[in-house]
C-alpha cells in the first residue's frame, strides 16, 4: 500500500486510559470497558479511541504493553478525575509525530508501521514516545473492515 507520510503537530490532551500487558486482540474489550466505566461515572469524552503501545522495540501482539485511551472533557471547573476504578488519567504532551492513515482491516496495520519505521530510520530520527493508533472509522461507525480508517503516529526526536 502506498502511504502519504505527514509530519504532524499533535496537541496536548488529557486522556483516560486502561492499560497493561496482554494480547493486542483485546483492544476492543478494553475499549468497551473504558467507555462503559467513563459513562457510568458521568465523565464526558471527545474524539476517537486511541491505543498507545509502549514496547515498540520488542513488540509481540500476543503479549504487548499498551493502553486504550479516550480524550476527556474537563468539567465546568476545568478538572478531570485522576482515577476511576481501574482507569487512570494521563497528560499526553504536545509533540510532533510522523503519521500515516491506513484504510483496511486492523490486521493489515503492520504495513503502516513498517512504512513509518523505515522512514524514521531513513531520516535519522528516533522514536520518542509510545506509538499511537487512532481509530478514526471502524466498527463503532458501522464500517466494514475493508473501510476502517486508522491514523498511525510515531512520535519522533531528531
Amino acid at each position: 500500500m502506498d502511504y502519504e507520510i505527514e509530519l504532524k503537530r499533535i496537541p496536548e490532551q488529557v486522556v483516560a486510559c486502561l492499560g497493561g500487558r496482554g494480547p493486542v486482540a483485546e483492544v476492543g474489550q478494553r475499549a468497551s470497558r473504558l467507555a462503559v466505566t467513563l459513562e457510568r461515572a458521568g465523565v464526558a469524552v471527545e474524539g476517537p479511541l486511541m491505543a498507545r503501545f509502549f514496547d515498540a522495540a520488542d513488540y509481540d501482539p500476543a503479549d504487548s504493553d499498551y493502553e486504550v485511551c479516550l480524550a476527556l472533557v474537563p468539567d465546568d471547573e476545568g478538572r478531570v478525575p485522576d482515577r476511576i476504578d481501574d482507569l487512570h488519567s494521563a497528560l499526553i504532551p504536545a509533540h510532533h509525530a510522523m503519521v500515516v492513515r491506513h484504510r483496511g482491516p486492523y490486521g493489515t496495520l503492520g504495513e503502516a508501521h513498517a512504512t513509518l519505521a523505515a522512514e524514521l530510520d531513513s531520516v535519522g530520527y528516533q522514536l520518542a514516545g509510545p506509538i499511537t493508533e487512532v481509530f478514526l472509522e471502524g466498527p463503532a461507525e458501522g464500517r466494514r473492515s475493508a473501510d476502517y480508517l486508522t491514523e498511525v503516529r510515531y512520535p519522533f526526536a531528531r
